[in-house]
């Protein structure tokens, strides 16, 4: 009997260890592989393999037959209403659950998905070459060619556009019609407008209040500021899922556990420059992230009626 007992744990033990989770998401996130994925593997024997997607959904709904990853992160609580509909993710409620300081920070009720971190969208500019300050969305109009915009398709690029369509309602493509003349390029996705923005390629991108944080650090915070529009801030949850598979690897799982973890957290801070969504203590320097007490929100079920139209508006305003 004993024998037989110690040939199941080794068994278990042989299926645990040496095991891969595939991980889609943004290419912000590749910190999850290098950084977290080794504080994971020293937990579970688990190895990380992050493949960085622009537009995660879409490439899930390619895969729907044949899912290949494991996991999806970077889901926000807006779109993950269509990986949701869309039958893409499962629901998994993480054993860590209750290490989450706040209900409003639970974005799906049903656990189809867990969240992760959240933040603050802001346009950063480069004080040194503008020698002014804006302030509004409207303060864009004065710029020509200065300001760095994503491909709405992106990430980034999508929550931008919500950002603007939460501000002007019925007339955001008014607005965007308004600001083309200030735009000066239109890219695939954060990174690369980012990598522009710090060559001087531009001196106002849409982005991340969070980015103050990293002009502070770079001993740059003299020459590159945010700042969230006077018309409103748009905050945003970030989020992971299981992707609904016939065979989930109870490492997935676990993964979605460790994510509600200090460890997990710290991280989202240092590499994510986001907020915890645990009770996790802030740094010093978060004082220097802009923030405002005037938000704007989205109904998530009407974005996601509606989402796909919008951005082939949007594209189509910027194509001209």
């Amino acid at each position: 009997m004993k024998r037989l007992l110690f040939g199941s744990l080794v068994l278990v033990s042989t299926v645990s260890f040496g095991e891969e989770i595939l991980i889609y998401g943004p290419e912000s996130m590749k910190w999850i592989e290098s950084s977290a994925g080794k504080i994971f593997k020293e937990k579970t024997g688990t190895d990380i393999k992050y493949i960085p997607i622009d537009s995660v959904v879409s490439r899930m709904k390619l895969e729907k037959k044949r899912p290949k990853a494991d996991i999806v992160v970077g889901l926000t609580d807006i779109n993950y209403l269509e990986a949701k509909n869309e039958g893409l993710i499962k629901k998994y409620k993480p054993s860590t659950a209750g290490n989450i300081a706040k209900e409003e920070f639970i974005i799906d009720k049903e656990w189809f998905v867990t969240p992760i971190d959240y933040g603050m969208l802001a346009l950063n500019y480069n004080y040194e070459n503008l020698k002014s300050n804006p302030k509004t969305f409207e303060d864009l109009k004065k710029y020509s060619k200065e300001l760095l915009v994503q491909d709405p398709r992106s990430f980034t690029g999508e929550a931008f556009m919500l950002w603007t369509i939460a501000v002007y309602g019925d007339k955001w493509l008014e607005f965007w019609e308004a600001i083309k003349p200030s735009i000066l390029t239109v890219s695939s996705g954060w990174s690369d407008s980012f990598a522009k923005f710090s060559v001087g390629e531009g001196n106002i991108m849409s982005g991340y209040a969070s980015s103050s944080l990293y002009f502070y650090q770079d001993g740059n915070e003299n020459k590159y500021k945010s700042y969230i529009p006077e018309e409103g801030g748009y905050v945003y949850l970030e989020g992971a899922a299981l992707v609904n598979k016939k065979d989930v690897k109870p490492s997935a799982e676990k993964f979605l556990d460790f994510v509600l973890e200090n460890e997990f957290q710290k991280l989202a801070l240092e590499k994510n420059y986001m907020f915890p969504v645990i009770g996790y203590e802030l740094p010093e320097d978060y004082k220097y992230v802009p923030t405002t007490n005037k938000f704007v929100r989205l109904n998530a079920e009407d974005v996601n009626k509606n989402m796909e139209k919008w951005k082939k508006q949007l594209i189509e305003v910027l194509k001209k």
